[in-house]
């Protein structure tokens, strides 16, 4: 074999290995619509947050759009600090507007879809945006355990559907040890740090952010729980990830 197709051989051996290896940064924010802890709104802070991180992509939660309350449409206001994408799905209908999660993503969605999830005092949803390579899905479960556990049979249900991994993150108000999260682990991977608190953000007393994946062989090479105290009651998450198949 002549040295150009040997060089031309190992460019392909390369460029299989990259495309069959991704690593992905992953963040899952509750901002709270910028309400800080310390009764401080502002858009600056969380954004300032998710620049420094530098994700892939973020799952977002507690996000109004056009409300009393917020008169703004809160993940425009991250997307436009950030330069990333925005996806929204609203839970609810609130104020004379919505409220619901969100994602924000380095690249453009191919596609978009959003799922209904049980809770006893107010719907709430799973937002799922298909990248090209993997599905990214952000959620923020009920406060009931009887509501999250039904949720996780959904959430295993509609992955197991998907034609590529999913990465799913998000507040899932559950705390590790919980038979939620235990019945979550049986069919995901866990990335994000469980040792670690993330509410409430001034003293955390407990962990119930997470970022896992499905789908997938995919390793943790670091994770780690942010110590921002101001500017929401959650502290935020991230995990850079490889997937390897």
């Amino acid at each position: 074999m002549t040295r150009k197709l040997l060089t031309l051989a190992a460019a392909l051996l390369i460029g299989v290995a990259a495309h069959a290896q991704q690593n992905l940064r992953i963040m899952s924010y509750n901002v709270r619509n910028g309400y800080g802890i310390d009764k401080q709104h502002s858009y600056d802070r969380p954004s300032r947050v998710i620049n420094k991180v530098s994700p892939d992509v973020v799952a977002v939660q507690e996000l109004d759009s056009m409300t009393t309350r917020y008169k703004d449409y809160v993940l425009g206001e991250l997307s436009e600090r950030t330069g990333m994408y925005a996806y929204y799905g609203p839970s609810i209908s609130f104020g004379g507007g919505k409220y619901g999660v969100g994602i924000l993503s380095r690249t453009p969605a191919l596609s978009v879809q959003q799922h209904t999830l049980p809770c006893r005092s107010e719907p709430r949803t799973m937002l799922i945006i298909e990248l090209e390579d993997y599905y990214f899905a952000c959620t923020h479960l009920s406060l009931h355990a009887e509501d999250r556990m039904t949720s996780m049979e959904i959430i295993r249900e509609i992955a197991s559907k998907l034609d590529k991994p999913l990465i799913l993150a998000g507040d899932l108000n559950a705390e590790p040890t919980d038979p939620e999260i235990q019945k979550l682990a049986e069919f995901c991977t866990i990335h994000s740090r469980t040792d670690r608190k993330t509410w409430d953000a001034a003293k955390p007393t407990v962990c119930i952010d997470y970022i896992v994946s499905y789908g997938c062989k995919a390793k943790t090479r670091k994770a780690r729980v942010l110590r921002e105290k101001r500017a929401s009651d959650h502290r935020p998450i991230f995990a850079d990830i490889r997937i390897l198949e």
